[in-house]
């Protein structure tokens, strides 16, 4: 499998996320986050290339993107069953203050 470089660097943030495919809703968090793309954990996967609406919360506004799934991991719990832990999404679409949020993200980070 070809590995992507990453086009800017991304921020350790965790924030709390609504992912909605095909009507489903489910929760997850923010591992990194950055104005191309985020890695979130979630509880259940999603198929690559599935496309997304994302909600995402920082303090008391809520973000609105779009995002491709363009890879998932997963690992064996401690039962042997496969449990997920990350979905990589690039963003597709994003509303304007979803750029501004990651802009103070970087400053807070610096």
């Amino acid at each position: 499998m070809k590995t992507r470089k990453r086009k800017e660097p991304r921020v350790r943030k965790s924030l709390l996320v609504d992912i909605s495919r095909r009507g489903l809703d489910q929760m997850g968090v923010t591992v990194n986050i950055s104005r191309r793309g985020m890695c979130v954990a979630t509880t259940r996967v999603i198929r690559r290339r599935s496309r997304l609406r994302i909600l995402l919360a920082s303090g008391d506004d809520i973000y609105s993107v779009t995002g491709l799934v363009v890879w998932k991991r997963q690992k064996p719990d401690v039962q042997g069953e496969e449990a997920p832990v990350g979905l990589g999404i690039e963003i597709v679409q994003a509303d304007p203050g979803y750029r501004k949020l990651i802009a103070l993200l970087k400053d807070e980070q610096s």
